[in-house]
Parts: C-alpha cells; sequence; structure tokens
C-alpha cells in the first residue's frame, strides 16, 4: 500500500483540466546518453489508455522507447495501441497479472532504464527529464522516484511528498512509500535480482529485494510530484483490501524472513497493525463507514504507538466514539464488527492466492 507523507495542500478541478497540466515546456535538454523505456502494462485499459500515452509522448525529454504490454485484454485496449503506430512498440500475450506483463517489457527493452507507468496514470510533461538528469548527476544510482499527486474521479488531487531515499531501510520493513509509475529503474539491476515476483504487493517485494541488494545509498527521490495517479471511487474499497491483504501475505516470506524470536513477533504485530491502520485511514478518506473497525483491530494487534503506528489511531477511534455518545445509533452491531473485517481480509488473501 502507497504510504507516504501528505503535502499540506491540495487543490481540486475537473479531468477536462488535464491538458493545461500536460502542456510541455519547449525547448529542453535532451541527451542520448541514458536510454529509458517506458513500460505499460495494459489490461482492459481502454478508458485512460490514451490519455496514459499521449502523456508519455508529450515528454520534454523523449524516452528511448515506450512498449506497451496488452496483457490480454477483451476490450478497445489493442486498438488503441496499434492507433500509434511506430511511436510505440506494442506486444500482445496471454493473461500473466501485472508481474507478468512487467517482466515482459523489461525482457523486451532495449533502454538501460526502464520507467515503470500504469495504463491509468498521467506523466507531467518533465517526468523523464527531472529524472534523467538526477540519472546523469549520480551514474551510480539504481532507483529514482519522485512525488506523486492523487487525482479522484471528481477532479480534486492530493499531492504526496516524496519519501527520503536515505530513510527507505528499515521503512520498507513496514510500508511502501513508492509509487511504481513514479519510478525509473535500472535494467541491469531488475535481471539481477529476479524482476517481479508473482506475489501480492509486487512492487513492494521488489523494493525491499532491490535495496537489500544495493542498499538505499543507490536510491534517491525527486521532490516534485511527476505523476497523476488516478483513483478510480467505484474499486477503490477492493483495492484497499487487497493491498493490504497482499501486504499480511508478505509479513513471514519478506518482511520478517530475516528475524527471529521475540523480535519477529513484535515486528510482526507492529507491521500488521499499521497495514489495519493504513485501512482505516484509507476508508475514512474515501467515506467508508468500516474505517472505524479497521482502527480498532489495528488498536488491538499493537496498542502501543511510535514511528511504525502513530498516534491517529487514538484520534479516529476518540472521534467514533464522540459520534457514537451523540447519535442514536446503540445497536451492537455497529459497536463490533472487527470479525467483520478480518473476514474482509482473509477473503481478499483467497482471491489474491487464485
Amino acid at each position: 500500500m502507497i504510504d507516504a507523507m501528505r503535502l499540506s495542500h491540495s487543490r481540486s478541478g475537473p479531468f477536462t483540466d488535464i491538458s493545461k497540466i500536460m502542456t510541455p515546456v519547449m525547448g529542453a535538454s535532451f541527451t542520448k546518453m541514458t536510454k529509458i523505456t517506458v513500460a505499460i502494462p495494459a489490461y482492459n485499459a481502454e478508458p485512460y489508455l490514451q490519455e496514459a500515452i499521449d502523456s508519455v509522448l508529450a515528454q520534454t525529454c523523449k524516452p528511448h522507447e515506450i512498449i506497451v504490454v496488452n496483457d490480454g485484454s477483451h476490450d478497445r485496449t489493442e486498438e488503441i495501441a496499434l492507433s500509434y503506430g511506430s511511436s510505440i512498440r506494442y506486444i500482445k500475450q496471454e493473461n500473466q497479472g501485472l508481474s507478468g506483463a512487467r517482466n515482459t517489457a523489461i525482457r523486451e527493452a532495449s533502454g538501460d532504464w526502464i520507467a515503470f507507468f500504469d495504463s491509468d496514470d498521467v506523466m507531467l510533461p518533465e517526468k523523464l527529464e527531472r529524472q534523467v538528469k538526477a540519472i546523469e548527476d549520480n551514474p551510480n544510482l539504481v532507483l529514482v522516484y519522485s512525488a506523486f499527486t492523487y487525482l479522484y474521479e471528481n477532479g480534486s488531487t492530493y499531492e504526496m511528498a516524496a519519501f527520503p531515499a536515505r530513510q527507505l531501510w528499515p521503512a520498507l520493513r513496514y510500508r511502501t512509500p513508492i509509487l511504481p509509475s513514479t519510478s525509473v529503474i535500472r535494467r541491469s539491476a531488475l535481471l539481477d535480482v529476479g524482476c517481479f515476483n508473482a506475489v501480492p504487493a509486487e512492487d513492494w517485494d521488489l523494493w525491499l529485494r532491490l535495496v537489500r541488494r544495493y542498499s538505499s545509498q543507490v536510491f534517491q527521490e525527486v521532490p516534485e510530484s511527476l505523476i497523476l495517479y488516478r483513483q478510480v471511487e467505484n474499486s477503490l474499497s477492493k483495492r484497499i483490501l487487497n493491498i493490504a491483504s497482499g501486504s499480511m501475505e508478505m509479513l513471514d516470506e519478506t518482511l520478517v524472513r530475516d528475524l527471529s524470536g521475540i523480535r519477529k513477533i513484535v515486528w510482526k504485530r507492529r507491521i500488521e497493525a499499521k497495514i489495519l491502520f493504513n485501512v482505516s485511514v484509507a476508508m475514512r478518506e474515501n467515506q467508508n463507514e468500516r474505517y472505524w473497525a479497521y482502527a480498532v483491530e489495528s488498536l488491538l494487534q499493537w496498542p502501543f504507538f511510535g514511528v511504525i503506528v502513530p498516534f491517529d489511531r487514538y484520534v479516529i477511534i476518540a472521534n467514533m466514539v464522540y459520534k457514537k455518545l451523540t447519535s442514536r445509533r446503540w445497536d451492537l452491531g455497529y459497536w463490533w464488527p472487527i470479525r467483520r473485517c478480518r473476514e474482509e481480509l482473509q477473503e481478499a488473501r483467497r482471491n489474491a492466492r487464485k
């Protein structure tokens, strides 16, 4: 689950205003020393694929190539991709999931760097230019990422600050602050660690393997927001639960596998509490009334607060109690749906394994 520091301001505006944000700055310098392949996995991507590709073509620093991997779509994804002719490389395959589509792009890429980019997101015009500059200023880098901006269906936006690279470890043990669409990664490093695994929260798993192999000293953040990260509201609750269940799945296999004894137990409970709290916050922001149940479950899992699990949990629960005391609803089903939130996570886990 994306979990980054929030900036203190937000803005709103209709989707039709994206064209204003995307107006490229002409005359930007470009060097061919850094060859970037933009990798776009696409599964039933008809609604937003054209806008995504157009935003890549509008970059002030043109990529070496754009690869669109059609991962077994059943809509007009192929028609839209083919309409760009030689401007992109089009690959069609049977459905292999997001990890499989990204790995196909890595394998077929001729660039030295891979810029992962989801088919429903939008690149701001200077995205690649800013990251190429960071790469050429520091040739030892393995991964460059940036801040990003949530883009909601109602046109509102919320900007997320880039997490400091120097703090990625051990922060990656309990959070994943890097959005894949903001990342540009050295292709040789991806091949070195085995690319994406077919696991829940595959991006988190990859960041962990990269930072353990190379250390966070070769990661660098770009402070500017360079991606519009689209949020489709009718699927948010399901996606939140899927990400949380995927994070739970990673606990023993990845997040705490290097620990043992009481230290492993403590870290595991703290991470589970953090994951549950993230679900609570996300549900509250999307006006899902079940948010407080996950806050309570988080508290039961780890009642203390600190860097991993913030004091905000107590604020959420206190707010819930206040609203309850001032309302006329006193049914126990409202107060104690904890078992239901556990069932939701278990169901999401089962679906993720299918």
